[in-house]
């Protein structure tokens, strides 16, 4: 969760066909009234050469038409997609650069108010020598919490650092699931051009503003109407390219149809909403920042139930 020939945002190009009336000299029976007649030795061969060349021009006029309607069927006409490319923008850089290009691309487009862009989305830099940052995710069968980290050399980070405050959680308009969503959608779009343009690269995890949760009280409680408690929760998206490889087989616009991004109102009954929830779903972790013993930074991932 698609190269500007055309870009994959722009409005749609509608033609409106506007007929005029202009007055002028009469034509057909309304000419041969108000004309002089003209004499004429042979007038039904005459009025017959004229019948002819009517049948001529309707011939022409209805090959020029089958053309088209041809030229149409064969190149598939015009699509927002671009034909028959993947998506109507790509990044002209690979590695970091382009993941950069694709987060300057991707992330104006999504806006927490008419105003006021969602969240900057920045490319982070895991091979930083003077702040070296690893992503550990659990391991494939691991029931007992062992995390392993994702290779460098494969992996693009993106953090979304959201507007309007200072710890980077987005400080305008009021936290919803709506929202939530409205961010999945643009983590997807993200990973989604990265896998498709950038070579090598395998994961991709989207870092998410800051946000919170509310919990009560569970199981047996001493007061059932017990207050509710705020937490703050720090949540990430990760992606690999085998599980978004069927939709990277697929135009974006398949996959993400809206060339605008709905906005946080708008997300919830936008066409492509339950498909981002799907493939979001399994891919939401919570993400705790530890010190390792190197001095690396550490993120580790641990998986969220289905939001």
């Amino acid at each position: 969760m698609s190269d500007r020939q055309a870009p994959d945002r722009s409005q749609d190009l509608r033609l409106e066909v506007s007929h005029e009336h202009v007055a002028g000299r009469p034509v057909g029976p309304a000419a041969e009234l108000t004309a002089p007649r003209e004499q004429s030795s042979s007038p039904h061969i005459k009025r017959a050469g004229r019948f002819r060349w009517m049948i001529v021009g309707l011939f022409a006029v209805g090959a020029a038409a089958l053309a088209a309607a041809v030229a149409l069927s064969t190149s598939g006409g015009h699509s927002r997609s671009g034909g028959s490319t993947w998506s109507a923008w790509q990044p002209a850089d690979s590695g970091l650069a382009g993941a950069q290009e694709i987060a300057d691309f991707v992330a104006p487009y999504y806006r927490a108010s008419p105003a006021d862009q969602l969240a900057v989305v920045t490319a982070v830099n895991l091979n930083n020598t003077s702040n070296p940052l690893q992503i550990a995710v659990p391991a494939a069968g691991s029931a007992g919490g062992g995390l392993v980290p994702l290779p460098a050399s494969s992996t693009i980070v993106y953090n979304l650092c959201g507007v309007g405050s200072r710890d980077c959680s987005i400080g305008v308009g009021a936290p919803s699931s709506n929202r939530l969503l409205l961010l999945r959608r643009e983590g997807l779009e993200l990973a989604l051009y990265t896998l498709k343009y950038l070579p090598g690269i395998q994961s991709v995890v989207a870092i998410l503003p800051p946000g919170h949760t509310v919990q009560g009280c569970t199981g047996i409680c001493a007061k059932p109407r017990e207050k509710l408690v705020t937490k703050p929760v720090d949540i990430a998206l990760a992606f690999d390219r085998s599980e978004l490889s069927p939709w990277l087989a697929r135009p974006l616009r398949e996959t993400l149809p809206e060339m605008i991004p709905p906005t946080v109102s708008q997300m919830p009954s936008a066409r492509e909403a339950m498909l981002v929830s799907i493939i979001t779903a399994h891919g939401l972790f919570s993400e705790q920042t530890e010190q390792s013993q190197d001095g690396s930074t550490v993120m580790a991932l641990s998986p969220l139930p289905p939001q």
